[in-house]
């Protein structure tokens, strides 16, 4: 995490190129407005700004289309979707794209807790969260990092779904939602669905 920015401001999600990057990862604005923020910050006497998604600890992932990173504490996220309704199942992320563009499939359809660990590294932080719940949907990405965490976590849990494997051979639920969005499939199921509401 950056401990040298200065001047930082967390606001509402408004600022038009951060929704431009939303879109171009195929990300609706109102999903990013509804679990974003946006930041603001000066490091070496420049100000930047980017997406913000906090985490347990207070600390914010930060992320725009030249950025990576994280400001204060490096932690796990944890959404509880189901407000106080005790959940069976939670789905783990890598990252808060990948969580974002769940949402995205999803289409407005009831989504299980959800889990993001920001980084592989934060596993051991979920361990205990996880263990608590009877299923766990792994969504994390196609490669040996992703394979080596679902077999963590296979270990450490009871009923753990490897789901990597339905988006397959993309890298990640991002990619995944791209291709979907550029194929045209989801506005397809999206002009069903307004048939049918």
């Amino acid at each position: 995490c950056e401990v040298s920015m200065k001047n930082l401001i967390v606001v509402p999600l408004r600022h038009h190129a951060l929704y431009s990057y939303l879109q171009s990862r195929k990300i609706d604005a109102d999903i990013g407005r509804m679990f974003c923020k946006e930041i603001h910050y000066e490091l070496r006497d420049r100000h930047y700004f980017a997406l913000a998604f906090g985490n347990v600890s207070g600390g914010y992932e930060m992320r725009n289309a030249y950025y990576k990173g994280c400001i204060k504490n490096k932690d796990i996220s944890l959404i509880g979707h189901q407000c106080g309704e005790i959940q069976e199942r939670v789905c783990v992320f890598e990252g808060f794209m990948d969580y974002l563009s769940y949402l995205a499939l999803k289409e407005g359809q009831a989504v299980p807790d959800c889990v993001v660990l920001n980084s592989v590294a934060n596993l051991p932080k979920a361990v205990d969260i996880l263990k608590s719940y009877g299923q766990v949907c792994c969504f994390l990405d196609n490669d040996e990092t992703g394979r080596k965490a679902v077999e963590e976590i296979g270990r450490l849990c009871e009923k753990v779904t490897d789901k990597a494997v339905h988006y397959l051979p993309h890298k990640d639920l991002n990619e995944f939602l791209q291709e979907r969005v550029r194929s045209g499939w989801m506005s397809v199921r999206q002009k069903a669905k307004t048939r049918e509401g």
